[in-house]
């Protein structure tokens, strides 16, 4: 849940409220009891913790993709593919043989 910081425009008392996204932003302070509050847009400094993140090398820069690296990875992808759905139907049409075979024979 986000943490939301408010102050008083009235009496300058500042306070943090953790609320939903979908709530309604608060409007009476709860020091001078006036609907004089405001939402405070900061900026906000956080550290990420544990293993995966931009100091253990997760966001190191990768060189960006051309149109080239693209179309070569798309064909690779396809010729395997193809490789694959080929030797599926010869392994497949071999087995069909054997068991037509078979069955002349009994």
């Amino acid at each position: 849940m986000p943490v939301y910081e408010y102050e008083c425009q009235a009496c300058g008392h500042g306070f943090e409220a953790s609320q939903r996204i979908t709530e309604p932003k608060l409007t009476d302070c709860p020091a001078c009891h006036q609907p004089k509050l405001e939402r405070l847009i900061r900026q906000v400094s956080f550290q990420l913790k544990g293993g995966g993140w931009y100091r253990d090398g997760y966001g190191t820069q990768r060189k960006k993709r051309t149109d080239n690296d693209r179309i070569d990875r798309l064909t690779k992808a396809l010729d395997e593919d193809k490789k694959k759905s080929a030797a599926e139907s010869t392994s497949s049409s071999g087995s069909d043989t054997s068991v037509s075979e078979k069955s002349k024979a009994a």
